[in-house]
């Protein structure tokens, strides 16, 4: 992470013209003591190592015998949402051949769940579908 020092004194008037497109010259940020008053923050976005690069798996052949997930990411942890059952429906009329199972993730769609991705595996689900289904 990189660090920076900001003037404290700037940073309300500072945070206003950026959020107006100002230019945070036009503070008075340059005024005496402003100096003396600083604070160090930390930027998350910035990094100097690379993510761990996972390959893709390999897509199926054929769904005709398979099991495939259909998992609903929750949303804001809003709970259940219609359009993965929609495509459960969906598989049921046009491809009976594939099982589909609907599960609801826990947490919200940027929580991770350990415990559902376990069962996947466990149960050897041939595929999943996940989504924001809102």
């Amino acid at each position: 992470m990189k660090r920076r020092v900001l003037l404290t004194k700037c940073l309300p008037a500072g945070a206003a013209l950026l959020a107006s497109g100002g230019l945070a010259s036009q503070t008075g940020c340059g005024t005496a003591g402003a100096q003396n008053r600083k604070i160090t923050v930390l930027n998350p976005a910035i990094t100097e190592k690379f993510a761990e690069r996972t390959p893709l798996a390999p897509r199926l052949n054929t769904l005709e015998g398979k099991t495939i997930y259909l998992v609903d990411t929750n949303y804001e942890g809003l709970g259940r949402t219609p359009v993965m059952e929609e495509m459960q429906v969906w598989f049921t009329r046009n491809m009976p051949q594939v099982k589909t199972v609907f599960k609801l993730k826990s947490g919200n769609y940027a929580a991770d769940d350990p415990a559902l991705w376990k069962e996947i595996a466990e149960n050897k689900g041939d595929g999943v579908i996940i989504g924001v289904a809102g």
